[in-house]
């Protein structure tokens, strides 16, 4: 980035992105975090692909592709090697500039890799010819920024996860024959958050861990209940304090749904224009902030369990995710969410009870998408327990095993 030239007048770039976690009640990331949430248009490229021929505007034959990152392109005994507490999600990358103009963009993934992008980069490490092991992911991209913001991009049904992104005043890039709106790319990693989250008998405590001087702009405490009714709590104290505590009433008090609900409970639309008042301050474009929402309104608010949402501050991306861009544009952008999904350690003793009783019998499925690494949080809990019988164990693998195949069965055809 010292070296890179400057951009021409009125060049932008913005980009937004999730992080998703699952944290137990001592605070630790848990592994297991490597299957896709949605499925993808056939035309993303996955793990280890460059960019490649133009793709067709026309609906795709659908086959089946699981996600390239997933059990069949690595094997258990390398998802047992690697650590792979966090998904990268969905960051894009807009650009805007009054120009056509080229330009490199080079993002690195110190304690990750990137597995899925488009359009695809002309350099990528590691591949599916390395190691597969979960750091030192890197990608690169050559694009040209048109002046032009609509065209023939490929075709990607309205309803898939991916097409929200398309929905914003952004210029039009191409790739060699690949055009889009933007560059989107995805990734697995193991990094812990800079805050901390622990439970004792059913309340939180949330540490930050940023110093004094970098903090995060907004955080939410969310809760939604198994009907998909999602209400959300600001947390304003996080932005100045080092520890926020949150008693087991309050949450209580959150996951009340009846109209008596505390006051300073946020739901429905207002809970979605908050979030999305709070993603313009950080710098993104209405419509950019809105498309984001729509992209992961599903996994913020609907999604039953409870999690803390927080808008990272640009520090920390820049430290887990550093980006650079040749020219250099006159304002960069970088708007990123951490969704750490809680375990409150009243959950992992219900939980583990659950399965002592039920033993083989135990649905999996009850656990929602995030069953392995729940899974893993509650064999972990198990193995500590004096007079644990190995049979308990051998009961929790096979749920671990069972949750892995049922989540690839729902995810692996696009």
């Amino acid at each position: 980035v010292l070296f890179a030239e400057r951009g021409y007048a009125g060049f932008e770039a913005h980009e937004w992105g999730t992080f998703t976690s699952v944290v137990d009640s001592t605070g630790v990331t848990q592994n297991g975090m490597y299957h896709e949430d949605e499925a993808l248009p056939e035309f993303v490229h996955g793990f280890g692909e460059l960019r490649g021929e133009v793709k067709p505007v026309a609906p795709p034959i659908r086959r089946p592709r699981p996600p390239c990152h997933s059990k069949i392109c690595f094997d258990q005994s390398e998802l047992s090697a690697n650590q792979i507490t966090q998904k990268m999600e969905t960051p894009v990358i807009y650009f805007y500039s009054d120009t056509s103009q080229r330009v490199d963009v080079n993002v690195k993934f110190p304690e990750g890799i990137i597995t899925e992008t488009y359009p695809g980069p002309v350099a990528t490490f590691p591949t599916m010819q390395d190691p597969h092991i979960i750091g030192n992911g890197e990608s690169t991209f050559s694009v040209n920024i048109l002046t032009a913001k609509t065209g023939p991009v490929p075709f990607a049904a309205p309803e898939n996860i991916y097409s929200h992104a398309r929905k914003v005043a952004s210029n039009l890039i191409s790739s060699g024959a690949e055009l889009e709106k933007f560059i989107f790319y995805r990734g697995l990693g193991r990094f812990q958050p800079k805050i901390s989250i622990t439970s004792k008998a059913g309340s939180l405590k949330i540490g930050n861990l940023n110093s004094a001087k970098v903090r995060p702009q907004m955080a939410f405490l969310v809760h939604v209940d198994e009907e998909g009714n999602g209400q959300l709590m600001s947390l304003e104290s996080i932005k100045t304090e080092t520890e926020v505590l949150i008693t087991d009433a309050q949450l209580n008090d959150l996951k009340s749904h009846s109209v008596q609900s505390s006051p300073f409970v946020i739901k429905g639309e207002q809970a979605r224009g908050k979030l999305i008042d709070e993603l313009i301050r950080s710098g993104l474009f209405k419509d950019e902030a809105i498309a984001m929402i729509n992209t992961w309104e599903n996994g913020y608010l609907k999604v039953p369990g409870l999690r803390l949402l927080y808008i990272l501050p640009r520090a920390e991306v820049d430290e887990v995710l550093p980006l650079a861009l040749n020219p250099l544009p006159e304002k960069l952008v970088r708007s990123f969410v951490a969704r750490m999904e809680i375990l409150l350690d009243t959950d992992e003793r219900r939980i583990l009870k659950e399965i002592e009783t039920q033993r083989d019998k135990f649905k999996v499925a009850s656990l929602g998408r995030f069953a392995e690494p729940i899974l893993h949080r509650i064999k972990a809990i198990a193995a500590k327990t004096q007079n644990t019988d190995s049979q308990l164990l051998n009961i929790l693998d096979q749920h671990i095993k069972e949750a892995a195949v049922n989540f690839e069965a729902k995810t692996s055809v696009h």
